[in-house]
Parts: C-alpha cells; structure tokens; sequence
C-alpha cells in the first residue's frame, strides 16, 4: 500500500507543481478558476513562448522523469567512467524515455499553434477580402449613377439623377463579412408590380374609356408612390407630391397625386421606370419589359393629349368636390394654395 502511495505521490507532486507554475506565470484570467482553465488553451495573438500549454508539455515529462530518477538514483553515488555511464542508462531508461516525450509533446504544440495562426490569418484576409468587395460593390453604385445628367420631362419637371444610399441595402442581399452581395430579387419585383400597376390603370384613364377614371387615376397615383419610394426618387414621393391631392378613402388610407396634369403624372411614372431600368442595367438585371400597348404610356405624348385632359378634368371635378367636403387636402405647393397664400 506504501509503494501505490509513493507512486502516486512521484506522479502527481511534480505534475500539480509544474501546472501551478505554468498557471502562475502563463494563466489569463480574474480568478484561479479561469486561470487554471487558460493555460490548456492556445492564443494565437500571442508568441509560442507566451502558451501555458507549450510549457506544460515540456514540464511534466522533464519533471515526471526527475521524480522517477530520483527514486533509481538514490542509492548510487556519481561515477564519470564507463562504468558509471552504463551503470546511469541501465537504471534510468524508464526516467530517460519519459523525459524524451517532452520534445515531440512540444513540437507537436509549437505545430498547432502554428496552424491555428495560419488558419487565423486566412480567416483575416478572407474577411478583408470579403470587406473590400462589398463596400467596393456599394461605391460603385454610387459612381454608376453619378454617369447620369439630370433629366428634364416636357421642359419643366426636372429629375436629378442621383442613388440614395438606401438603395444599395434596399436591392441587394449581404452583409460587409460576406463579400460581394447578391440581388434582392423580392425587392426588384415588387418595384416592376408597382411600374406596371400603375402604368396600366393610368393608361385606362388617358384612354378615356373606363367607367370609373378616379379610382383608377388614385390607383396609379398609390403605385407611383410605391414605386418611387422604395427607389428612394425624393422628387416623386415629396417635392412632386406636395404639387398634388392626397385623396382619402372612406375605409381608411388613401392615395396622392402628383401635380394635376397630364404631363406630371406622366413625368412622374417615365422617370420611375427610367431610374429602374438603369438599375436593372448596373445590376446585371435584365430590364422589365412591358407590354406594346403598355409601353405606349412611355412613348406616346401627344397621342394622349390629344384624346383629351382627363386627369386636368378629374382634379377640376370630383378631386375638387373631395377637397371641398374634406375628404381630400391639398399639397403644400399645390397651386390653388400658392394662390391663397399669394393673395
């Protein structure tokens, strides 16, 4: 029973020693808990010098094989003959061979720590990498749309050509760790829903031929919104808007206009589906296509003024009436408010 106790007691006093001072010198951490637990870790921010576990490696065997050599070596007095030196390898092969696993236990640390920075270093540059794409990517957006001149429709609405930032969260799906983003295809279709809402409730009312013009003139007017909000158009959804009627329904929301012409609501959906289009093109989208007598709207002009002012006569008529009952308010810049406020 002595000897298990004095073979347990070799083991673990020089073990539990070189740990507490590998502990003492190497441990990160605020208490003894942490610190016992930090030096089995290896941190990659540091030198192999500074890893508790490297020290581990080396100490217990070298310590270990003391302990045994201690016990072999007791009763034997230091000869430096050849005697002596083969008398000193035959009694210490076990402390010998158990010293000897301190070099390949610390190479094999010195190995992974050297691998886990490499790996460290690869994650590093591939999330630079992955950095430089998106914020790239986001800035070339910028500088695609900064190639524009401002558009002028029928010489007096102007449109400035210019990206919000917005745009690039709002159009494509990514994180800056995740490099080059990807196109919201969600976000893309719900704009071509909206351009094509509008453009065909509004042809229905330049034609002159449906039975109920006003809701189709609101309805046009609440995809135009729709539309030039989420392409962030400012022009459209505020200046323009303001120029305009915001209709309320009896069951609740309601409906702009932009301007009371012909020519405004016109410029309004034409730009919509330009500053879209030229999207589609920086994205590698292909643009939306409508169909002929759909895209009439964007290419014919007279054609439609020459059928008639429906919309001048909606906002003369039953907008007027809306207004007066209040169930419609002017814009800001509406003109009869500028005409108030100017007389």
């Amino acid at each position: 029973m002595l000897d298990l106790w004095l073979l347990v007691s070799t083991i673990l006093c020089p073990a539990l020693a070189v740990y507490w001072l590998v502990i003492r010198y190497c441990g990160d951490g605020h208490d003894f808990r942490q610190k016992a637990l930090s030096v089995f870790e290896l941190h990659t921010e540091r030198g192999l010098i500074e890893q508790g576990l490297l020290w581990l490696a080396i100490g217990i065997p070298l310590s270990l094989g003391l302990a045994f050599g201690g016990w072999a070596w007791s009763s034997y007095e230091v000869s430096l003959t050849a005697a002596g030196y083969k008398t000193f390898v035959e009694i210490s092969l076990l402390p010998l061979a158990i010293m000897s696993i301190s070099l390949p236990l610390a190479g094999l640390v010195s190995r992974i720590h050297s691998t886990q920075q490499a790996a460290n270093q690869i994650i590093l540059s591939r999330t630079k990498n992955n950095l430089d794409a998106y914020y790239a990517h986001r800035k070339a957006l910028f500088e695609y749309f900064k190639e524009f001149d401002d558009l002028v429709y029928f010489e007096q609405y102007p449109f400035p050509y210019k990206a919000h930032p917005v745009l690039h969260k709002r159009f494509f799906d990514g994180s800056p760790e995740g490099g080059t983003p990807v196109l919201n295809e969600e976000t893309f279709k719900s704009v071509e829903r909206f351009i094509t809402g509008a453009t065909k409730s509004l042809r229905n009312v330049l034609a002159g031929t449906c039975a109920d013009p006003l809701s189709f003139y609101l309805s046009a007017g609440k995809d135009i919104y729709f539309a030039a909000e989420t392409l962030h158009i400012s022009t459209i959804y505020r200046e323009m808007r303001e120029l305009g009627v915001y209709v309320r329904y009896a069951g609740g929301g309601g409906a702009p206009t932009f301007g009371t012409s012909t020519l405004a609501t016109l410029a309004a959906l034409r730009f919509c589906k330009n500053f879209y289009d030229n999207l589609c093109d920086f994205s590698g989208r292909q643009r939306m296509v409508l169909a002929p007598e759909l895209e009439d709207v964007f290419q014919k002009t007279e054609y439609w003024l020459d059928k008639g002012e429906f919309i001048e006569a909606l906002h003369e008529g039953p907008i007027a009436e809306l207004v007066t009952c209040g169930r419609a308010s002017l814009g800001d810049r509406h003109h009869l408010r500028q005409s108030d406020t100017a007389s």
